[in-house]
């Protein structure tokens, strides 16, 4: 199952460099434009409408947040200077003043209130909603000062808004209508929008009066690059200058090339095959806790990483890894097992299998094609007729969002955006999740995640999470894989410190002069 790694001829190079319109430079010279691929393209221009990463990976460029963080997930002021807790559910956040959009419109509290009624308006179908659900109202209390009233007490919402609440300029939606952010993004942000060729890239430039002092870098592109081996070309043919999510048999290439470099950040993201339970019917395979239990046995999770992963990654028991907040250790991993595998099949009334399809990518996600075609192979091994389905991207996502998912299991990565292991569940496995498939789900399973959304102290947050996790680990509601790598590819003059939180804020780059 191993993919080989891609070989890159030098006639090859010369095209894509030759094709790329960049004219020859001095060594001691950097590129006036920097040139970021991803993967996909951003799907929209307004926050409000989606939560993905490759998207919010170019929104956060536009838009702040209240509270920001830097590249070791810190808390610092964003738009906001302060905040305090008033009382138990009550949250007071003093704005920066004299802050203005990219349309010339002035930032306030009315522009706070106006976006988080508008992220939480059933009408937007912002997906991220659930996640900050427990706002009950925003009151201005003057141009300056804003209130947040939560349902009950929520002491962990810092650390939601250091993500979550992009500020968008309300008189200028007032004005263009609801669809205005959609092609053409406005925000307070270190860049401003140029242009977006679909499917292509999305051009900015500096913010000369951005609040935070001018980005070093004056101009920046976003292109989306489908192909793995397209990406890493033209990075090493110097027209692209930094590449997200490198797979590990892209790395040697990267480490033997003068023209780039590799760079590793800390990883917070999970692979999964999660399981499609939505309403599920009592006779199905999936209904059956020891079908999904059996399935987990049946992977031989080391195999992959040394065979696909180049040993980049750990197994993951449940859903977090050691480096969240409230991950128990001692929550031992499905061994990998194929008779237990195939006595729990039994034991469950299938002794001859079933049919089981999985919906996955390719090159949205490092090596997602090959690590779906391995688990497939493998849950083969034990009688189960997995079936992988390549899908586009945008489409996958569309089905899972709608829960209108058609295969049985869909292979996906999860990150921890906050350094919290309640997170990932809370997205992915929570009955009201924005992206579970479990549903109507269990209740047993949500009340532990509830109670740690709102808990007053590590001590409990670890209490709460391990009762989670075992929970997880008895309903199987996935298939938990192993660490998704979180590596760069560079110019190598770039100056930039991976996030653990994927996001690529280019405020924070800029070029060393040689």
């Amino acid at each position: 199952m191993m993919r080989p790694i891609v070989a890159l001829s030098v006639a090859a190079l010369l095209v894509v460099a030759s094709g790329s319109g960049t004219a020859p430079r001095a060594e001691a010279q950097v590129p006036d434009v920097l040139v970021v691929a991803q993967g996909v393209d951003m799907q929209t221009g307004d926050p409000h409408r989606t939560t993905l990463t490759h998207a919010v990976n170019v929104l956060a460029n536009f838009y702040d947040t209240l509270i920001s963080r830097d590249a070791s997930l810190t808390l610092k002021p964003g738009l906001a200077l302060s905040w305090r807790a008033v009382d138990a559910t009550t949250w007071e956040f003093k704005l920066r003043q004299g802050v203005k959009f990219h349309n010339g419109e002035p930032f306030n509290a009315q522009a706070v209130k106006f976006s988080f009624e508008r992220m939480l308006d059933p009408k937007t179908r912002w997906p991220g909603a659930g996640a900050l659900r427990l706002i009950k109202a925003v009151t201005v209390v003057d141009d300056s000062t804003v209130r947040f009233t939560t349902e009950r007490p929520w002491p962990l919402m810092p650390r939601f808004l250091g993500y979550y609440g992009m500020i968008v300029p309300p008189g200028h939606l007032a004005q263009n209508g609801e669809e205005a952010l959609v092609r053409h993004p406005v925000g307070t942000g270190p860049y401003r929008f140029v242009r977006w060729v679909k499917d292509d890239r999305v051009e900015l430039e500096a913010n000369a009066d951005f609040w935070g002092g001018r980005p070093r870098i004056s101009r920046v592109v976003f292109r989306a690059i489908p192909s793995e081996s397209s990406r890493l070309a033209e990075l090493l043919a110097g027209s692209v200058h930094l590449i997200n999510l490198v797979p590990p048999e892209l790395f040697k290439p990267i480490q033997e090339s003068s023209k780039a470099k590799l760079v590793e950040g800390r990883s917070l993201s999970v692979y999964f095959v999660i399981y499609n339970l939505v309403n599920i019917a009592r006779d199905r395979p999936l209904a059956d806790r020891r079908v999904r239990q059996a399935l987990n046995y049946a992977i031989d999770r080391q195999a992959i990483l040394a065979s696909i992963m180049h040993k980049v990654g750990r197994s993951v028991p449940t859903f977090c890894t050691e480096v969240m907040l409230g991950c128990d250790a001692s929550v031992a991993p499905f061994p990998y097992d194929p008779e237990r595998a195939r006595a729990l099949l039994r034991e469950a009334g299938y002794p001859n299998g079933f049919e089981f399809s999985i919906t996955t990518t390719s090159g949205a996600y490092p090596g997602d094609r090959d690590i779906t075609l391995a688990v497939a192979d493998q849950l083969n091994r034990v009688g189960v007729r997995a079936r992988p389905n390549v899908t586009e991207y945008g489409v996958q996502l569309k089905a899972v969002q709608s829960r209108q998912l058609a295969e049985d299991g869909w292979f996906t990565r999860f990150t921890d955006f906050f350094g919290l292991s309640t997170i990932i569940p809370f997205r992915a496995f929570y009955s009201q999740g924005e992206w579970s498939l479990w549903r109507p789900g269990n209740r047993e399973f949500d009340q532990p995640l509830e109670a740690a959304n709102v808990a007053t102290d590590e001590a409990q947050i670890r209490d709460l999470s391990r009762r989670v996790q075992l929970l997880y680990k008895e309903e199987a509601p996935a298939i938990s894989l192993f660490t998704a790598p979180n590596v760069y590819g560079m110019h190598p003059d770039l100056e930039w410190t991976p996030r653990p939180d994927l996001l690529l804020t280019m405020f924070d780059a800029g070029w060393r002069r040689r």
